[in-house]
C-alpha cells in the first residue's frame, strides 16, 4: 500500500512542484516608463510591440524571465516628441532597435515570484537591474480558459548609467519603469 501511494504522489508532484512555463501576452503587456522633464512635470511613455517567456520555479534554481522590447515602438502619444525620443539622443533605434533584459535570479515569498534580479542591455550597454514584483496572481483567460498569470512589474533606473545623458538635469537621469504584464502557461 505505501507503494501504491508513494508512487501516487510521485505521479502528482511534477504538475505540482515542477516549473512553470509561461510566454508574455504582447497584447496585455505594457512596459512603460516616466520621467521629470524640467523639473515641473513627469513624461510619460510605454513600449507597444514587446515579447517574452518566463520559467517560475519556486523550488530550484530553474527560474528564467527573458523580455526583448522593440525599442522603436516608444510611444508617447506625441509624433513630435516620439521622433525625438527614437532618435539619436535617446533611444537611437537606428542602431539599436532591441532592449533586452534577462534574469535567472528570482525571489520567491510564500510560493510567488516578489522580484528579480537581472541585466538589462540599453544602448549596447548591459547593467544590472532589480525588478519588483507586485500582485502576482493567476487565472484562466476567459472565454478560451487557458491558464494565466500576470504581475504589477516596477524599477527605477539612471539613464546616464547607459549612456543617455542628453538633455540632464533639465530632462531627468531617473527613470521609473512601470510594466503591466501577461502570460499564457505553456
Amino acid at each position: 500500500m505505501r507503494k501504491v501511494l508513494a508512487c501516487l504522489l510521485c505521479a502528482c508532484a511534477p504538475a505540482r512542484w515542477a516549473a512553470e512555463r509561461f510566454v508574455l501576452d504582447p497584447e496585455h503587456t505594457f512596459p512603460s516608463f516616466e520621467i521629470r522633464h524640467q523639473g515641473v512635470s513627469l513624461l510619460r511613455g510605454k513600449f507597444n510591440r514587446s515579447q517574452g517567456r518566463v520559467v517560475l520555479d519556486p523550488n530550484g534554481p530553474g527560474s528564467l524571465i527573458e523580455v526583448s522590447v522593440d525599442a522603436g515602438s516608444g510611444d508617447t502619444g506625441h509624433d513630435g516628441l516620439n521622433q525625438k525620443l527614437l532618435g539619436g539622443n535617446f533611444f537611437n533605434t537606428a542602431r539599436f532597435p532591441e532592449i533586452h533584459f534577462v534574469a535567472t535570479d528570482v525571489v520567491f515569498q510564500n510560493g510567488k515570484p516578489v522580484a528579480a534580479n537581472g541585466t538589462l542591455t540599453l544602448l549596447g550597454v548591459s547593467q544590472p537591474l532589480t525588478l519588483e514584483i507586485r500582485d502576482y496572481a493567476c487565472t484562466r483567460q476567459f472565454p478560451t480558459l487557458r491558464p494565466m498569470c500576470g504581475a504589477d512589474v516596477h524599477a527605477s533606473l539612471k539613464r546616464s548609467d547607459f549612456g543617455m545623458v542628453y538633455g540632464i538635469p533639465l530632462i531627468g537621469d531617473e527613470v521609473r519603469l512601470a510594466i503591466e504584464v501577461e502570460g499564457f502557461r505553456e
